[in-house]
């Protein structure tokens, strides 16, 4: 079999681009999945310390338990919001939270993703041995 001189490096020059493309990919994905875990668990977490304290400090609650959530972790979300409103279930009264967060991108303009919101809610019933009526 002949070889021929520079074929190796016309091969990489040409599967450089590629491979750099899959890796970012990999990277987004990363990213994206990590980001909608951490949105979940926020959304969880404040709806469960929004359904504990008295109804004037449910959405400051709420607010503060999902930043901690979000900040503490790594830097996958790159801003977030979180609403929160009481709704009827039945008999109870119950708090709903959305939390949603933008993908972090930064590093990744190569795939020329755009900018990706992902959100998660949870809703908790109040409880009602704990919060005035």
């Amino acid at each position: 079999m002949k070889t021929h001189p520079g074929s190796v490096t016309v091969e990489m020059v040409l599967l450089t681009p590629v491979l750099m493309v899959l890796i970012l990919f990999g990277v987004y994905s990363g990213r994206a999945s990590e980001s909608l875990i951490q949105v979940r668990l926020a959304a969880d977490q404040a709806a469960r310390g929004a359904s504990k304290v008295n109804r004037s400090r449910i959405e400051s609650t709420a607010f503060q338990v999902a930043q901690r959530a979000l900040t503490s972790e790594s830097a996958s979300c790159a801003n977030f919001s979180v609403s929160t409103s009481l709704i009827q279930q039945g008999d109870n009264k119950a708090v709903h939270v959305e939390v949603s967060c933008t993908i972090n991108t930064q590093g990744l303009l190569l795939l020329g993703v755009a900018q990706r919101r992902v959100t998660a809610s949870s809703t908790e019933v109040l409880d009602r041995w704990r919060v005035d009526s």
